[in-house]
């Protein structure tokens, strides 16, 4: 009998249905799991919203399922996952974390702008020092199959949250196809994505570039747009639930709701 797999704290799928007409689809970031988004679970839920906050393909078990997969299978994960929300709500907003947010693009130019609207939190278009990243990417990371998360990376002030709900390493490989769906997927989609948007960015933040959000807002072809940047030196939403965060997002929700009607 084949062994079950064992998965990480956090990483389980959370699916909500609160027999509401609206629906939040939460993507969570490169190597991470929804368990990242249990704060704004909570606090969307007890909005009345349905929620799905699906596992995406080869996060939440171990590196050798991670190295298996590539945006072929990360891309899936997020339209089964809208699907399947869609299916109990009339209209669905996405909300992106990091590399969700990608993937949340990705499905908006996929569903030709069905979305209702989309939140983006950190969003990389670039990375700190990305030029360089690439350079060894391509060059001596050639040689290695895994590059250990550096300290600029893992920066937080709850490290034990993170190291709950996300991996310590990444595939060298895998890292090499982010940049590539960032440069051939996100960049190019941005002028067609013309659903609101709300982008969400920190001051400081130690892994993605702070130019990547205004980057973001030139190129998005969203009438409606909106940069919300506040004072942290975090990357992942685990250390941003006391920012302001929450309002300002249900706050775009009932904006974009309240406009329609």
């Amino acid at each position: 009998m084949a062994m079950k797999t064992k998965r990480m704290e956090g990483a389980k799928q959370i699916f909500i249905n609160n027999n509401s007409k609206i629906g939040v689809l939460m993507l969570h970031g490169f190597s991470s799991t929804p368990g990242q988004f249990k704060g704004l679970v909570d606090y969307l839920s007890g909005k009345g919203f349905n929620i799905s906050a699906p596992l995406i393909a080869g996060h939440g078990t171990s590196l050798e399922d991670f190295v298996k997969t590539s945006p072929k299978e990360w891309t899936k994960s997020a339209m089964d996952a809208y699907l399947k929300l869609k299916n109990i709500s009339e209209k669905v907003f996405i909300i992106g974390n990091s590399f969700g947010a990608n993937l949340g693009f990705w499905l908006t130019r996929e569903l030709n702008n069905e979305p209702a609207g989309i939140v983006t939190l950190g969003a990389p278009i670039f990375l700190r020092f990305h030029n360089f990243i690439k350079f060894r990417l391509f060059t001596y990371y050639r040689f290695i199959k895994h590059y250990k998360k550096s300290p600029r990376m893992r920066k937080t002030k709850r490290t034990n949250a993170i190291d709950e709900f996300s991996y310590p390493a990444l595939p060298v490989k895998n890292i090499k196809e982010f940049i590539i769906f960032l440069e051939k997927e996100t960049m190019p989609s941005l002028p067609k994505i013309k659903i609101p948007i709300l982008i969400v960015s920190a001051s400081v933040d130690p892994v993605v570039h702070p130019k990547s959000a205004e980057y973001i807002f030139q190129k998005i072809g969203s009438s409606k747009k909106e940069i919300f940047l506040f004072d942290s030196a975090e990357h992942d939403i685990v250390g941003w639930e006391s920012a302001g965060i929450f309002p300002k997002i249900y706050e775009f929700i009932k904006g974009v709701e309240k406009s329609k009607n």
